[in-house]
């Protein structure tokens, strides 16, 4: 990698809170920890090592880690038992061969900042990475995009024989489809000289047997041996994080009731409620009921399985969550706790849905009596490579050129190869639009009735004269089929299907191409603290 290059804007749509908490703006800041600078994760983990020991927590994950054979990371896992030790999270589902590229700058950024944390304030910090294993949209995470060898987006899916309807990501067991998809996928990647490698890696994450969840921890296991891969369905860590779950139940979801007041205090400031929540009715919390994960509500005294008609008593949920915590889990307003009393949470790496509805999950830390961490953007990533950049040089493009239509830019280029061509079309433009007007006049002159009707004759000439030029457009970008051809495979590289690439392309892609090592380049090359979108050029690319 020759430089990277960091851009004032984040490419990804996203909210006006998100934007404003980007660029340090204190309107947006107040609903947070403040400023999102070393600084203050340093003394945010300060905060959140003396909360109280990790200890058991600190064993479950080192079983984790072991248990995927990885010591390196097990060994991570055991310092979150020391004295003063904190941690660097992020997290992601389960997606399809690890998921979208951002995934991989979510961990790189999680590792970079527990590194320069525990270099200025000493104490150990681990960077841990949130497996949402109890996620139960298998829509979201069956598919992942990747350019073949020549250079074509084409979507990948796992169709297992039967669709896991409702399971969680943990429950879901990889059939024998997965093995042909795994080798279909590799195959169609480009040559290089590390395909094969990575291929071996994700044969044996994505294998017969495997969780689907299980499977993305040992992939991702593989590309970052020294990451520590939380899988929050561990029955242990469901029984260590029960107490916040149990609060939930017992004072009829009080993070909701919080959610709402900070959503009005949003609204005043002029941006919108992050997350829609009601004002009753509602717990944070999921059951795994016959198999599927089901939403739970409330109903006076009573909490409602959603979609089976079952209901039963606040005591009754009580006792079967002390009986059997791991079939319970916590939703979007209530999962950050849960994740901050396991972990001593000095900062969350997330992205901007995730920073922006955080806004509103900020009281239920006082509530809890759970340390808030800070809020880190993710890094926001595009990496160019040589081929991309000579063509982009070639024709004197930039990244925001890409950003428009096409179809327009290849229209420019054909109008602009040939200005003999494009001269001749204005020239009787001009011609028929003077020598018709001189027309009107004089028949005006005559009879003014005649006006109406020489102007329609002039329309009517000038839009045969366009239909021409359109014709002739199209037969001179015929001519030049590779430069257009060029242009679409490096559009579809830098931004597939009109989206970022890091959230248009999965990481498998990237990773096969230029092999584990460049996981390592990249991991020193970025700016985690970073307040726009960075441009990575890769060797052989811009100086």
């Amino acid at each position: 990698m020759e430089r990277v290059e960091v851009l004032d804007s984040f490419p990804a749509a996203s909210s006006p809170l998100f934007r404003d908490y980007l660029a340090g703006r204190p309107e947006a800041t107040r609903f947070y920890e403040g400023p999102w600078d070393l600084e203050a994760v340093v003394r945010a983990g300060e905060r959140a090592a003396a909360s109280g020991p990790r200890a058991a927590a600190a064993r479950a994950l080192v079983r984790q880690q072991e248990l995927r054979g990885n010591p390196v990371a097990a060994a991570q896992a055991a310092r979150l038992a020391e004295p003063g030790a904190c941690a660097v999270v992020t997290g992601q589902q389960a997606g399809l061969f690890g998921g979208p590229l951002y995934v991989l700058y979510k961990a790189l950024g999680a590792q970079r900042v527990a590194r320069e944390v525990e270099a200025r304030s000493g104490r150990p910090c681990v960077p841990v990475f949130w497996i949402a294993s109890d996620d139960h949209d298998f829509a979201e995470v069956r598919q992942v995009t990747l350019l073949d060898e020549a250079g074509q987006i084409r979507d990948w899916r796992y169709a297992p024989h039967a669709l896991p309807e409702g399971r969680p990501a943990a429950a879901i067991l990889l059939d024998e489809t997965v093995a042909p998809l795994v080798e279909e996928a590799l195959s169609s990647l480009p040559m290089s000289p590390y395909r094969e490698e990575v291929g071996a890696a994700l044969r044996r994450a994505y294998a017969p047997g495997h969780s689907l969840s299980g499977a993305f921890a040992l992939w991702l296991g593989a590309l970052l041996p020294d990451l520590v891969l939380l899988d929050p369905a561990d029955p242990e860590l469901k029984r260590l994080m029960a107490s916040v779950m149990a609060r939930e139940i017992a004072e009829r979801s009080p993070g909701s009731a919080l959610a709402l007041e900070a959503g009005e205090r949003l609204k005043a400031a002029g941006y919108h409620q992050q997350v829609p929540v009601r004002g009753g009715g509602f717990l944070n919390l999921f059951l795994v009921d016959g198999g599927a994960r089901r939403a739970l509500a409330l109903d006076g005294d009573l909490i409602e399985v959603r979609g089976t008609g079952r209901r039963f008593s606040l005591a009754e949920a009580l006792a079967r969550l002390e009986a059997d915590p791991a079939a319970w889990s916590p939703g979007v307003l209530l999962r950050p706790l849960a994740q901050d009393l396991l972990l001593p949470t000095a900062a969350y790496v997330g992205g901007p849905a995730e920073i922006a509805y955080h806004a509103q999950i900020g009281p239920s830390y006082a509530h809890y009596g759970v340390p808030r961490p800070v809020l880190l953007p993710r890094p926001s990533v595009t990496v160019v490579e040589a081929a991309q950049t000579r063509a982009l040089d070639a024709e004197g493009l930039g990244l925001r050129d890409l950003t428009g239509d096409a179809e327009a830019l290849v229209t420019r280029w054909a109008r602009e190869a040939y200005p003999d061509v494009e001269e001749a079309f204005a020239a009787v433009r001009e011609a028929v639009a003077r020598e018709m007007a001189n027309v009107e006049e004089r028949l005006a002159a005559l009879d003014p009735t005649l006006r109406a009707a020489a102007d329609s004759a002039r329309g009517r000439a000038l839009h045969q004269i366009e239909s021409l030029h359109e014709k002739a457009t199209r037969a001179l970008k015929k001519r030049d089929q590779g430069r257009a051809e060029r242009l679409r495979r490096t559009r579809d590289a830098l931004l597939p299907g009109g989206a970022p690439q890091e959230r248009g392309l999965g990481l498998l892609g990237l990773v096969a191409r230029h092999g584990p090592g460049l996981v390592d380049v990249l991991r020193e090359r970025l700016d985690p603290f970073a307040r726009g979108h960075q441009v990575c050029w890769l060797q052989g690319g811009r100086p």
